[in-house]
C-alpha cells in the first residue's frame, strides 16, 4: 500500500463532510461494529470484563461510510462477470454519503479507483479489474484492515472492507498444500494433518486483525469441499470475525448476486460505537452491550490492545 493512497484517503475521508463533533481523544479507545435488529440506541450501555466502559460516539447507517472493496478473483469467468454485476448493483444502490474505494488484492493491494462518490468510477474500475494473478487475500489482509482501521479513527466516518474473492489455497505464492514432513520423525503429524499449515496461517491472522477497529467481511465465489480448501474456507471466516465482520460463501453461480447484496446491506446497515476502556484490562475482553428492548449483534471477544493509525 502506498504512502500516496494513505493520504489521499484520509483527505477525501475529510473532504466528504465536515466533522460533526470534535473527534473523541485518543488513548485507549475501541471501536466495535455493532446491528440493531430491533429497537434503538438509546440508552445504550457498555461493559468490558463486568466494567463500565464510556461510549463517547455512536454513529449510525444515516451517518457516512466509507468503504474499500477489494477483488481477489482469478478463477472462473462466470461466477466473476456475476459478481462484478452483483457489486455494480450493489455501488449505485448506495446512499449520496457513501464513498467507495476499489483495490486489487493480486501481487500485493493495488489502487483501481480511489475513494469518492463516483458511483461510475467505481463501477468501470470493477469491470476493468485484472483477473490474472496469484489469489492475495491472505496476503493483503492485514494492510487493508490497517487503513480502513485508521480512517475509522481519524475521520467521523464508519468504515468497513469487503473482499469479493474466489481464493483456493493451491493458487497462492506460499505452497499451503505441501508441508514439509520429517520421514525419520514418525510423531510428525503433518502427514496425517496435512491442513495443519493452512489453520496455523489462519489463527495467526486472526490474533493480529482482532486490534482491528474496522471489520472485514468477504464474498467467497467459489465452496470448495476438499480438505485443504475447506480448511482454508473456515480459516477465512475466522478472520474476518475475529474483526467483526461477516463471510458468504457461495456453492453455485445463482448464489451469488444475494450474497454480494447482502454483505453491501450488512455494512450500509452497520453502526460503529467509540468506546473508551477502563483500566488494567487483561489482552483479550469480553463485551457486552444492552439498550433498553434493544435486539443487538456484535462480537462479545476482542483484543484490548490498538493498532497505531499514525
Amino acid at each position: 500500500m502506498t504512502r500516496r493512497f494513505h493520504l489521499l484517503l484520509l483527505a477525501s475521508a475529510a473532504a466528504a463532510a465536515p466533522p460533526k463533533s470534535a473527534a473523541p481523544p485518543r488513548g485507549r479507545r475501541r471501536r466495535i461494529a455493532a446491528w440493531i435488529s430491533s429497537g434503538s440506541t438509546e440508552g445504550l450501555q457498555a461493559s468490558v470484563e463486568g466494567r463500565q466502559a464510556v461510549i463517547e460516539r455512536i454513529l449510525s447507517p444515516q451517518d457516512d461510510l466509507l468503504l474499500l472493496l477489494v477483488l481477489d478473483m482469478v478463477e472462473d469467468i462466470a461466477r466473476i462477470g456475476a459478481a462484478r454485476q452483483a457489486a455494480a448493483s450493489a455501488i449505485e444502490q448506495l446512499p449520496p454519503n457513501a464513498w467507495t474505494g476499489v483495490l486489487s488484492a493480486q501481487d500485493g493491494l493495488r489502487v483501481l479507483a480511489d475513494p469518492s462518490p463516483d458511483r461510475a468510477a467505481a463501477i468501470a474500475a470493477i469491470q476493468n479489474a485484472p483477473t490474472t494473478g496469484r489469489a492475495g487475500f491472505l496476503e493483503t489482509v492485514t494492510p487493508a484492515a490497517r487503513l480502513a482501521a485508521s480512517l475509522a479513527h481519524k475521520a467521523p466516518v464508519r468504515a468497513a472492507v469487503l473482499y469479493i474473492t474466489d481464493s483456493e489455497i493451491g493458487n497462492y505464492r506460499e505452497d499451503f498444500t505441501n508441508p514439509v514432513i520429517n520421514y525419520s520423525d514418525t510423531r510428525d503429524l503433518s502427514r496425517r494433518f496435512p491442513d495443519a499449515l493452512v489453520r496455523e496461517k489462519s489463527a495467526r491472522l486472526a490474533a493480529a486483525l482482532s486490534p482491528s477497529d474496522a471489520p472485514v467481511f468477504a464474498v467467497h465465489l467459489a465452496f470448495l469441499r476438499d480438505r485443504l480448501n475447506e480448511a482454508y474456507q473456515t480459516g477465512l471466516q475466522q478472520i474476518v470475525e475475529s474483526t467483526g465482520g461477516q463471510a458468504w460463501f457461495c456453492r453455485n453461480l445463482t448464489e451469488i448476486p444475494d450474497a454480494v447484496a447482502a454483505a453491501f446491506q450488512r455494512i450500509r446497515a452497520m453502526f460503529s460505537i467509540d468506546l473508551r476502556l477502563p483500566e488494567g484490562l487483561p489482552k483479550n475482553v469480553t463485551l457486552q452491550l444492552s439498550a433498553p428492548g434493544a435486539d443487538l449483534q456484535y462480537r462479545t471477544r476482542f483484543t484490548a490492545q490498538v493498532w497505531s493509525h499514525d
